[in-house]
This record gives C-alpha cells, structure tokens and sequence, in this order.
C-alpha cells in the first residue's frame, strides 16, 4: 500500500494528483491546501476521473491526515512570472512559505520522501531538507527531469530525429546554470559532436523554455507535473537511473547544497547519487550553479527558523 500526499493543488498540483490516481500509482492520496474548497473541488474531480481505470482513493486532508504517508509532494507557493528572468527571484517570496510546511511536515512526525517542486526548486529543496532533518536521501527536488526532456527536444528537432532516439542529460541547477552534458550526448547510440557555436545556441534556446510557455499561456504546467510523477514512479517501482535535486555530501566534491544530479532509485530508496565524469566546460557550469543556490541560501536563511 503507498500513500501520497500533494500539498498545493493549483495547476500543477492538481496535475501531479490527477495523473498519480489514474495511473494507480498510489492507493490513497489526500490533497492539502490552504483553500479548503478548492482541495474538495479537485478531489471530487479526480476520483470522478480515475473510477474506471484506478482504485486509488482520493480525499482532502492535514498535515496530521499526512504523517504516515509515503510520499508527499510540494508545489505550493507563488509561480514565476513573465516578468521574472530568473527563477531566483522567487527565493524571497517563497522561502517562508516552504519553510513553514516543512515546518508542519517535522512537526507531524512525517518520515517518508519529500519531492519539492516549488520554484526555485534546488534551493526550496534545500530549505526543506533543513527545516525538516529528514535524510538528504527522502528529500527530492523535481528538476533534472524536466531540464532533459527539454534538452532532447531541442536535440531531436536539430537533428531531425525523435526525442526518445535522443540520449541525453540536463544536471545542475535548475536556472540559467543547467549542465546539458554534450560530453554524452548521443543520438541512436552514437556520439554526437557539436561546435562550440552549435553548443551555444542550444544551451540559450535551453534556458529559454520555460519563458517561452510562461509568456503565452502564464506557467509550466504539464511538463513539470509529468516529470514529477515519473520522478516518484521511479522510487515506487525501483527503476535504475534517476534524476532530481538532492543534497550533496561530497558528491561532485560539494557539500550541503541541493543541486540536480542522478541517482540511483531502488524500490521506495535513493541508493546513492551517481557521479558522471564532466568535461571543463561541464564542471565549470555545475559549480556556478553550486555557487549561486549557496548566494541565494545567504539570503534566505534569516527569513526562515531553524
């Protein structure tokens, strides 16, 4: 039996819900949100969606309805904005928010995984990591998943060819300092060499994405909500290789900093974080990335209790 919980279930909340029940990847799940209506109205919706294909229960909660879940996902807070160039300007206004439910998550005895997906997701993961005291293994943050799949789309179309012929990576921070790993790269099994200019256009059409669906229709909703469920699948079922934000402790020679990277999944485990060898420029961009979450933490951690 696997229980779940999403806390915030906005568009991409609601999204992560709908798509755990009907693929009957949990057997309960309780929707939290500070609008009471709104979680009722979703649960409703959700449980009319999934009758016919899935068992799981769906039903509106607390943090106390929670403490024995086995997964429980974040996604509240406030979501970037056209006007917002960077994901780290959201730190400020979503720092306090994040830290109070992981507040309320270690008050209720909770010991499963955490899956953040709040923007900025490496830091929010990082917050929660803190706040709660769980093992940096059961704190996730949703992120490398959804890099890559924008990355092979930018690859595939280049080139001509399918996304899933594309074999391809995005670690480390979640933002303008994104590793796609061109030194693994390949297409149909075989390496793929590109320029320097060609790596550059790809690398600026990359950290463009996200705005490019935010400027037309307000926010990234079924990318993000999709990644986040695969993202727990992997653990639920024990599916080898993972991606997500996790907390470093030596790893890539850095420590105590929430950052995307892979990982070994087991059934309901984190092994262990996987460390792929980088070239100059790959290294170079990981560790800014590792840089700028460790400013932004800076300014943060006087605005939340540990």
């Amino acid at each position: 039996m696997v229980k779940a919980a999403v806390i915030g279930v906005g568009n991409v909340g609601s999204c992560i819900a709908f798509k755990l029940a009907v693929e009957g990847l949990v057997d309960e799940l309780i929707l939290v949100d500070i609008v009471k209506h709104l979680a009722e109205g979703q649960a409703m919706d959700i449980r009319q969606a999934s009758a016919m294909v899935s068992d799981t229960e769906v039903r509106v909660g607390d943090y106390e309805d929670i403490a024995d879940a086995d997964f429980v996902v974040v996604t509240a807070g406030k979501p970037r904005t056209p006007s917002m160039k960077s994901r780290l300007e959201l730190a400020r206004v979503n720092a306090k928010i994040i830290a109070d439910i992981a507040q309320r998550l270690r008050d209720s005895g909770f010991e499963g995984f955490v899956v953040t997906v709040t923007n900025p997701v490496d830091l929010m993961n990082l917050i929660t990591w803190r706040v709660t005291g769980l093992d940096r293994f059961r704190v996730l943050g949703s992120s490398s998943l959804l890099d890559t799949s924008r990355f092979r789309i930018i690859i595939a179309k280049k080139f001509n060819v399918k996304p899933k012929d594309v074999d391809g990576y995005v670690i480390g921070e979640h933002g303008r300092n994104q590793v796609p790993l061109f030194s693994r790269l390949k297409i149909m099994g075989k390496p793929v060499d590109l320029s320097q200019t060609e790596k550059t256009r790809v690398v600026e059409e990359l950290r463009g994405k996200a705005l490019d669906v935010i400027s037309r229709k307000g926010a990234t909703v079924y990318a993000p909500a999709n990644c986040t469920v695969a993202l727990i699948r992997s653990l639920v079922k024990g599916e080898g290789l993972g991606l997500a934000s996790l907390v470093l402790d030596g790893e890539y020679g850095v420590q105590d900093v929430s950052i995307g990277v892979p990982f070994e999944a087991g059934r309901g485990a984190v092994r262990k974080i996987v460390e792929w060898s980088m070239d100059d420029w790959e290294t170079r961009k990981f560790l800014e990335g590792v840089s700028t979450i460790r400013d932004a933490w800076k300014n943060v951690e006087k605005l939340i209790e540990l």
